[in-house]
């Protein structure tokens, strides 16, 4: 019977290949240990409120709230944000177009697909890894009002305004709430306010990514997405009530994060752990940490979830703030690097799995 099951078709994420669910079986050291929808309440990442604070007002729940905000960073490197103020009709607004892509017909889907000339743009699966395939549908678009356009105009044609607009205002929305997050991350750590935001004026290297998994007939061989940290500089991820984001903690034991209802999942980035863990790890020198984590997939529910990517301009510099050094030692753990060295080391190492690019940059001992 699994012998079955592993020839079967799949067609969901064939694009044209004649791709069969044991092209999609992980290596056993990659399989889940643990299902979807297990979730432990002592493993469970903090949960922030924006309650209060979104006038941004300094008072002493502002500075509480960042102080928060840092120690979630440390400890966890992920952290729910609740009560955020991006409007729930922009969210849904957003999963509703999605799902209308994502529900299209394959070949109208691949009228976006990635090419030469958008090297962004749709894929289902990623067939030239040629192994450990995710078993997902993935759109992968810069913030560009100009390539939300043009890809949504080749897949939807003349009537692409409703999925344009809908994905350029979340975009826009969620790249506010990111430099307001930076901006309390740098409160909370007593740095100048603009410290991290005067690095993302520009957005040229920003992006989002938005998965969708289908019903898995072998999840507990199957992944949606392999272990990795993100090498950006932070992340806002969305996604439904269906579990299957998995983090790595200290112990090196998996645990499932429970979604929350109109909420974010924020987690920090390789290049701003460069900048925080002594000098917040590249941008923190280590002390605010990125984290290992997977997506499961499972038998019964399809499940979305979108990445915003924030990532610095290309020529922004990633060292840590003399006032974040390691008092004891005034030593740095990494050297400084631009972001576009940093993405030339990510195109090297072609996939990512377990921690990325960065620790070519760590300073031995």
């Amino acid at each position: 019977m699994a012998q079955e099951v592993e020839e079967e078709h799949v067609e969901s994420l064939s694009m044209g290949n004649d791709l069969q669910v044991k092209n999609f079986i992980w290596s056993e050291e990659e399989r889940p240990a643990i299902n979807y929808d297990d979730f432990a309440d002592g493993d469970d990442i903090p949960v922030i409120s924006f309650r209060g604070v979104l006038d941004g007002k300094k008072n002493r729940d502002y500075q509480s709230l960042c102080e928060a905000m840092v120690n979630a960073c440390s400890n966890w490197g992920f952290f729910k944000l609740v009560d955020h103020g991006v409007a729930l009709e922009t969210i849904d607004k957003f999963i509703f177009r999605l799902n209308e892509l994502f529900d299209l017909p394959m070949e109208k889907k691949m009228k976006g697909g990635r090419s030469a000339s958008m090297p962004l743009g749709y894929s289902a699966t990623n067939p030239e890894y040629g192994k450990n395939l995710p078993w997902a549908e993935i759109v992968q678009l810069l913030q560009s009002p100009q390539q939300v356009v043009a890809f949504a105009a080749k897949v939807f044609g003349d009537q692409h305004q409703p999925f344009s607009n809908a994905m350029i205002e979340y975009m826009q929305e969620l790249d506010k709430l990111g430099m307001r997050i930076f901006e309390m991350l740098v409160h909370g750590l007593g740095l100048q306010e603009d410290f991290f935001t005067r690095n993302f004026e520009e957005k040229e290297a920003t992006m989002i990514r938005v998965n969708r998994y289908p019903p898995c007939p072998l999840p507990e061989k199957c992944l949606g997405l392999g272990s990795h940290s993100d090498p950006h500089t932070m992340t806002i991820l969305l996604q439904d009530h269906v579990g299957g984001l998995q983090i790595l903690k200290s112990d090196n034991q998996w645990a499932g994060i429970r979604p929350v209802p109109n909420s974010f999942v924020i987690n920090i980035g390789d290049t701003l752990e460069f900048f925080f863990l002594f000098c917040l790890r590249a941008w923190t020198n280590g002390r605010l940490k990125s984290v290992v984590h997977r997506a499961v997939v499972n038998k019964e529910k399809q499940r979305l979830s979108a990445a915003y990517f924030l990532s610095p301009t290309s020529s922004a510099i990633i060292e840590c703030p003399p006032q974040l050094l390691d008092p004891g030692t005034n030593s740095r753990k990494y050297t400084p690097f631009t972001w576009e060295d940093f993405k030339k080391e990510l195109l090297a190492q072609k996939r990512v799995l377990g921690k990325t690019a960065l620790n070519r940059y760590l300073i031995s001992n």
